[in-house]
Protein backbone atom coordinates (compact mmCIF):
# COMPACT_ATOMS: atom_id res chain seq x y z
CA UNK A 1 0.00 0.00 0.00
CA UNK A 2 1.43 3.31 -1.08
CA UNK A 3 0.01 6.82 -1.30
CA UNK A 4 -2.02 7.72 -4.36
CA UNK A 5 0.85 9.89 -5.62
CA UNK A 6 2.73 6.64 -6.40
CA UNK A 7 0.43 5.96 -9.37
CA UNK A 8 2.58 5.62 -12.46
CA UNK A 9 5.68 4.48 -10.56
CA UNK A 10 7.71 1.65 -12.03
CA UNK A 11 8.01 -1.72 -10.30
CA UNK A 12 11.56 -0.83 -9.28
CA UNK A 13 10.40 2.49 -7.77
CA UNK A 14 7.57 0.78 -5.90
CA UNK A 15 9.94 -1.86 -4.48
CA UNK A 16 11.83 0.83 -2.61
CA UNK A 17 9.11 3.43 -2.27
CA UNK A 18 9.89 5.59 0.80
CA UNK A 19 6.31 5.56 2.12
CA UNK A 20 3.99 2.59 2.26
CA UNK A 21 3.41 -0.87 3.60
CA UNK A 22 3.71 -4.29 1.95
CA UNK A 23 0.58 -6.36 2.56
CA UNK A 24 0.34 -10.10 1.88
CA UNK A 25 -2.48 -12.52 2.53
CA UNK A 26 -2.53 -16.31 2.84
CA UNK A 27 -4.91 -19.03 3.90
CA UNK A 28 -2.01 -21.27 4.94
CA UNK A 29 -0.71 -24.56 3.67
CA UNK A 30 -2.83 -27.70 3.65
CA UNK A 31 -1.26 -31.13 3.02
CA UNK A 32 -1.80 -32.37 -0.56
CA UNK A 33 -3.63 -35.51 0.54
CA UNK A 34 -6.39 -33.52 2.29
CA UNK A 35 -9.55 -33.06 0.22
CA UNK A 36 -11.42 -29.91 1.25
CA UNK A 37 -14.52 -28.53 -0.43
CA UNK A 38 -14.25 -25.13 -2.06
CA UNK A 39 -14.89 -22.33 0.46
CA UNK A 40 -14.86 -24.72 3.44
CA UNK A 41 -13.00 -23.91 6.69
CA UNK A 42 -9.34 -24.93 6.55
CA UNK A 43 -8.09 -24.15 10.04
CA UNK A 44 -8.23 -27.79 11.17
CA UNK A 45 -5.99 -28.83 8.26
CA UNK A 46 -3.45 -26.01 8.04
CA UNK A 47 0.06 -27.37 8.59
CA UNK A 48 2.00 -24.14 8.01
CA UNK A 49 1.57 -20.48 7.25
CA UNK A 50 3.88 -18.61 4.97
CA UNK A 51 3.68 -15.42 3.00
CA UNK A 52 5.20 -14.99 -0.44
CA UNK A 53 6.73 -11.92 -2.03
CA UNK A 54 7.85 -11.03 -5.52
CA UNK A 55 11.23 -9.86 -4.24
CA UNK A 56 13.46 -10.50 -1.21
CA UNK A 57 13.75 -6.86 -0.17
CA UNK A 58 10.48 -6.89 1.80
CA UNK A 59 11.57 -5.67 5.24
CA UNK A 60 8.23 -4.44 6.58
CA UNK A 61 5.17 -6.63 6.20
CA UNK A 62 1.55 -6.58 7.27
CA UNK A 63 0.59 -10.26 6.99
CA UNK A 64 -3.02 -11.39 6.92
CA UNK A 65 -4.44 -14.89 7.21
CA UNK A 66 -7.98 -15.79 6.27
CA UNK A 67 -10.34 -18.73 6.45
CA UNK A 68 -13.87 -19.54 5.37
CA UNK A 69 -16.41 -18.99 8.15
CA UNK A 70 -20.03 -20.15 8.22
CA UNK A 71 -22.46 -17.26 7.90
CA UNK A 72 -26.28 -17.33 7.49
CA UNK A 73 -25.78 -17.11 3.71
CA UNK A 74 -23.06 -19.78 3.48
CA UNK A 75 -19.29 -19.86 3.95
CA UNK A 76 -17.51 -16.54 3.43
CA UNK A 77 -13.82 -15.58 3.58
CA UNK A 78 -12.97 -13.76 6.82
CA UNK A 79 -9.67 -12.40 8.12
CA UNK A 80 -8.61 -14.86 10.82
CA UNK A 81 -5.43 -13.15 12.04
CA UNK A 82 -3.09 -10.24 11.40
CA UNK A 83 0.66 -10.03 11.93
CA UNK A 84 3.27 -7.33 11.42
CA UNK A 85 7.04 -7.03 11.38
CA UNK A 86 9.37 -4.22 10.40
CA UNK A 87 12.44 -6.35 11.11
CA UNK A 88 12.48 -8.61 8.05
CA UNK A 89 15.62 -8.84 5.93
CA UNK A 90 16.70 -10.51 2.68
CA UNK A 91 17.78 -13.66 4.55
CA UNK A 92 14.19 -14.11 5.86
CA UNK A 93 13.11 -14.92 2.29
CA UNK A 94 13.86 -18.01 0.20
CA UNK A 95 15.20 -18.05 -3.33
CA UNK A 96 13.05 -16.57 -6.06
CA UNK A 97 11.31 -19.35 -7.98
CA UNK A 98 9.49 -19.34 -11.29
CA UNK A 99 12.12 -17.24 -13.01
CA UNK A 100 11.54 -18.81 -16.42
CA UNK A 101 8.54 -18.84 -18.72
CA UNK A 102 5.18 -17.41 -17.70
CA UNK A 103 5.42 -18.36 -14.02
CA UNK A 104 4.98 -15.70 -11.37
CA UNK A 105 8.30 -14.97 -9.70
CA UNK A 106 7.93 -15.41 -5.94
CA UNK A 107 9.95 -16.25 -2.87
CA UNK A 108 8.55 -17.82 0.27
CA UNK A 109 9.18 -16.66 3.79
CA UNK A 110 11.70 -18.72 5.76
CA UNK A 111 11.29 -19.82 9.40
CA UNK A 112 13.27 -16.78 10.59
CA UNK A 113 10.72 -14.45 8.98
CA UNK A 114 7.80 -16.45 10.37
CA UNK A 115 9.28 -16.09 13.86
CA UNK A 116 9.43 -12.32 13.40
CA UNK A 117 5.87 -12.21 12.09
CA UNK A 118 4.61 -14.39 14.95
CA UNK A 119 6.20 -12.03 17.47
CA UNK A 120 4.24 -9.21 15.85
CA UNK A 121 0.76 -10.74 15.95
CA UNK A 122 -1.91 -8.26 16.96
CA UNK A 123 -5.29 -9.77 16.12
CA UNK A 124 -6.57 -13.34 16.01
CA UNK A 125 -10.19 -14.32 15.42
CA UNK A 126 -11.60 -14.89 18.89
CA UNK A 127 -15.06 -16.35 18.42
CA UNK A 128 -13.60 -19.86 18.46
CA UNK A 129 -10.41 -20.93 20.25
CA UNK A 130 -9.13 -23.07 17.35
CA UNK A 131 -7.58 -20.02 15.63
CA UNK A 132 -5.60 -19.01 18.70
CA UNK A 133 -4.54 -22.64 19.26
CA UNK A 134 -3.42 -23.17 15.65
CA UNK A 135 -1.59 -19.87 15.19
CA UNK A 136 0.07 -19.93 18.60
CA UNK A 137 1.34 -23.43 17.79
CA UNK A 138 2.52 -22.60 14.26
CA UNK A 139 4.16 -19.30 15.21
CA UNK A 140 5.18 -20.28 18.77
CA UNK A 141 3.50 -17.16 20.13
CA UNK A 142 2.40 -16.40 23.64
CA UNK A 143 -0.43 -14.18 24.83
CA UNK A 144 0.38 -10.49 25.22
Amino acid sequence: MVPHKAVGSTEEQLRNYPIGLEVKCTIGGVPKDVNINKAAPRIDYISNVTWQAHHQEVNELFGITFDYIRTPSGYKPVISATFYSDELCVSDWGDISGTEGRNTKVCGMKASGKTKMGAGWFAILSDTPIYWQKYSYLFKIVAK
